[in-house]
């Protein structure tokens, strides 16, 4: 598939939100989800975080979800994958990524560090990308940390250190010299940390890349940032939130979730976020696909910020699914984020 189809793509519209937070969480957010096909019990699969970790949810058609409790906690943001066979590798590893296919990468943190956000005042962040593993989606192997804040970029002086929002993308192989073919993994992220005034908490600064021959990593980082909120064409971006990122034939599409200024806002309610479309000829160099976003905030359970997502490609039905989280409203004690999606064509 070229990104010219992914661009001619006609989405539905949000309708109501399909997952509430659980008890004593305003929030449900970030979810990545797998389809019937890939799961062991032929269910839909989403994971998506709370105040107090990763939940798993279960649904019998991608609309209707029950939650089947907290898989990691000091954990937040994930994303998850089945990944088999590890092309060219006949080895421990490879052994290992048909046992346990399920790979589950997060954004691990402090304990209680993050329902700690919602009292007043500034604490210092700390958080790394971390990766859980599973044969069958209900037990996780231990954590493994796979990418620390490590780079001057990566960190602010008052906010603290921050690597959230990991995206896992196989790169296309290339055909050496010699005929080999070697293929690699890229990690996507958010780094550092931008403080927005009118919601009272951070939201990322920028995005980072760092890549690995194995999904396990370790991973090696880019020296700098491939996303700075300061080259965004859009004005008044605060934020560059965070991105999933799809290969196509002929180059990648990023699905952006900007914080921005609105200027039509009010001054004490000004911060907006939205997803926006990305396209890049190498994964790294990225300029806009289009102007208009996606997904914007819209009156309901959308209405102050649309957030991070995860889309695929369900080759069963020939659709694209969507998974999004959103805000009704900007300070903690008033708006709550639910999750929903919309379906593409």
């Amino acid at each position: 598939m070229k990104t010219s189809e992914f661009l001619s793509i006609h989405w539905t519209t949000p309708g109501e939100a399909l997952i509430e937070p659980p008890l004593f969480s305003p929030v449900i957010a970030d979810p990545s989800f797998l389809y019937p096909e890939e799961t062991p019990d032929g269910d839909w699969q989403l994971f998506a975080h709370s105040a107090w970790g990763i939940h798993r949810y279960s649904s019998p058609d991608g609309l209707e979800w029950r939650d089947l409790g907290i898989v990691a906690r000091n954990a937040m943001r994930p994303f998850v994958r089945r990944i088999n066979g590890l092309a060219g590798k006949m080895d421990a590893e490879a052994a290992l990524s048909e046992d346990m296919p399920f790979y589950l990468y997060f954004e691990a943190y402090k304990p209680f560090a993050l329902p700690m956000t919602a009292l007043p005042g500034r604490r210092k962040w700390h958080s790394t990308i971390g990766l859980s593993r599973s044969a069958d989606l209900g037990r996780w192997s231990k954590p493994q940390t796979l990418l620390r804040p490590g780079l001057p970029w990566m960190g602010d002086p008052l906010l603290g250190e921050s690597i959230s929002n990991p995206c896992l993308v196989r790169k296309p192989e290339r055909v050496g010299a010699a005929g080999a073919t070697s293929a690699a993994w890229r990690l996507y992220f958010s780094a550092s940390l931008s403080w927005i005034p009118d919601c009272g908490f951070c939201e990322p600064r920028y995005l980072g890349a760092a890549e690995s021959p194995s999904p396990q990593g370790l991973f090696e980082a880019r020296p700098a940032p491939i996303v700075d909120p300061q080259d965004d064409p859009v004005p008044g971006v605060l934020g560059a939130g965070s991105m999933k990122v799809i290969a196509f034939d002929d180059g990648w599409i990023g699905l952006q979730n900007k914080i921005y200024r609105d200027p039509a806002g009010a001054s004490s309610q000004g911060s907006r976020s939205a997803i926006f479309i990305l396209r890049s000829e190498d994964g790294i160099a990225w300029r806009p696909a289009r102007a208009e976003p996606l997904l914007a905030p819209s009156p309901g359970w959308t209405s102050s910020h649309v957030y991070a997502c995860d889309c695929r490609f369900r080759e069963a039905d020939g659709r694209w699914y969507l998974y999004f989280n959103a805000r009704d409203g900007w300070r903690i004690k008033d708006g709550v984020e639910r999750i929903g999606r919309i379906v593409g064509k």
